[in-house]
């Protein structure tokens, strides 16, 4: 037998495959911007892919090359994208030329995850525009108030449930918890369905909400990166992020609520009622349709369910490394029931300065979103990205990147930047209102749904606080560490603290969602 061919034929096969993933890496090179040398099929992402590195200390690598650098370039495995290092730019790309970064870079595909890439966040073009425009009303702050008597009485019951915790039961996993809450709010505000996963945790939301949201496992993180990166691969694969039978389940719930109050006229202040009572607003051919309000309702289940617990864990961990920052958030609460006569009310809750800050102090150290991205439509020239370098073009198609985490942590932009430090956002509007803050993105693609987020973490830290403490326990790993090779963040084996009841707390109704002093 003749091998000869054979040997050809495997070479010819491995130097094509090695052209395919290296074609593009001498793109910085050629033009001449600084970026940190890419390796084969992995490009820049290699640390990350490997499990050796989290997202945000990869993307701090590459940001933190030059601190003059206005951007750099950065490989995402095969594909060269620019990340943007300048807050001017920044505001250029994300505000001033929206018309010329109007999207997002497809992150599913469309043909293997219809619902999740129907969602607002997936859409492009007009689609995005005449949805969000649809939406928009949605999520004012006096519609979110509507629903915040549903998200108190979660609240109030998952606060009862950890102050009544048995005392071996006192150290606890607190993700696995704070999903049940997040899970809890987002079936009784969006599905109009009223569930206590503390004691029926294999309820069907619960269950396929963790299976479908989850980002937190190197397989799932995997699945999307092929779906990003080779979306030919994931539909050939059939790689879904949120599996058929799932998908139809949470079709028929929007389906089948609709078709009811349709029918009898019933009522409810929660999301699915906000999208109808929308729709008749509108001419019949601008209206959404049942499977808009799926993918859209679905939508707070993928963006609210996993990553909402994760960053209500971050701030649990961060006041028990922090004793003096919880006790004088404590310290507001009680003075907030005191003053209003043992109730929490949306707009007493709102008015809370020092909440405020420790929530925004916590997404600046740990954002939602690593980094935010934009396509480009149309061609446009980026300045020289350091003295002596050229202006560069972006090409209609090119991604770029803003890496919000790395920004959050620039010296720069935050004095003593790895400190957890509250006060920096108390009573100084100047840092929120910053381009240097971005914890929900910028500009018109900034999310919708961040009324909602900080609504829902809130009300719960107000209430466990009011009750409860949180302190380090035995097998807390301070200061806080996360898996690495994922996308969510979320702590290296675990979220675990300890819940200890106040002795002096108050006790809270969830028929008035009123408080009096506990015996």
């Amino acid at each position: 037998m003749d091998y000869l061919p054979i040997a050809f034929s495997l070479v010819a096969v491995l130097v094509t495959f090695y052209y395919f993933i290296t074609r593009n890496h001498n793109f910085f090179k050629k033009h001449g911007i600084l970026h940190v040398p890419p390796t084969p099929l992995f490009g820049n992402m290699g640390p990350f892919a490997r499990r050796q590195m989290t997202m945000p200390d990869l993307l701090a690598k590459t940001y933190q090359l030059d601190p003059k650098a206005k951007y750099v370039g950065f490989y995402e495995f095969f594909t060269p994208l620019i990340m943007l290092r300048d807050l001017d730019l920044i505001k250029a790309v994300t505000m001033k030329n929206v018309e010329q970064f109007p999207d997002h870079r497809p992150l599913v595909n469309k043909k293997v995850d219809p619902m999740l890439a129907g969602m607002l966040f997936m859409l492009n073009g007009d689609q995005w525009k005449d949805q969000r425009n649809m939406l928009s009303p949605t999520f004012t702050s006096s519609k979110i108030k509507t629903m915040y008597k549903l998200m108190s009485e979660c609240a109030i019951r998952f606060a009862e449930h950890l102050s009544n915790l048995p005392e071996e039961q006192h150290e606890t996993d607190m993700k696995g918890l704070l999903t049940k809450y997040t899970n809890d709010v987002i079936a009784s505000c969006v599905y109009s369905v009223s569930i206590d996963s503390v004691k029926e945790p294999n309820n069907v939301f619960y269950v396929y909400g963790r299976i479908s949201t989850s980002l937190a496992t190197f397989k799932k993180s995997l699945i999307l990166l092929v779906n990003r990166n080779a979306p030919w691969l994931a539909e050939l694969l059939q790689l879904k992020i949120v599996d058929s039978h799932i998908a139809k389940f949470f079709y028929d719930q929007v389906a089948d609520t609709v078709e009811t109050r349709q029918r009898t006229g019933a009522r409810r202040p929660d999301i699915l009622q906000l999208f109808m009572d929308n729709n008749k607003k509108r001419e019949p051919e601008k209206q959404m349709t049942v499977q808009d309000m799926a993918n859209h309702a679905y939508s707070f289940f993928f963006g609210g369910f996993d990553t909402v617990a994760s960053q209500t864990c971050i701030v649990a961990h961060l006041l028990a490394e922090n004793p003096d920052v919880q006790e004088r958030l404590q310290q507001e609460i009680d003075e907030t029931l005191e003053n209003n006569n043992g109730e929490l009310t949306y707009d007493a809750m709102h008015e809370m300065k020092y909440l405020d800050a420790v929530i925004n102090e916590t997404l600046r150290l740990y954002p939602i979103a690593t980094f935010i991205d934009r396509m480009c439509a149309k061609d446009f020239e980026l300045p020289p990205a350091r003295p002596g370098d050229k202006p560069f073009t972006i090409k209609a198609g090119m991604n770029i990147w803003i890496p919000v985490s790395a920004i959050h942590q620039d010296p720069k932009y935050y004095e003593n930047p790895l400190k957890f430090d509250p006060d920096r956002f108390y009573e100084n509007k100047t840092v929120t209102n910053s381009a240097a803050y971005m914890p929900f993105g910028l500009g018109p693609r900034m999310c919708i749904g961040n009324r909602f987020a900080l609504t829902k973490m809130k009300v719960l830290l107000c209430h466990v606080l009011a009750k409860c403490s949180i302190k380090l326990a035995s097998r807390t790993i301070t200061p806080l560490q996360f898996e690495k090779g994922v996308f969510n963040l979320t702590g290296k084996n675990g979220f675990w603290l300890a819940i200890e009841p106040r002795k002096s707390s108050y006790c809270f109704s969830t028929v008035s969602a009123s408080a009096v002093p506990c015996n």
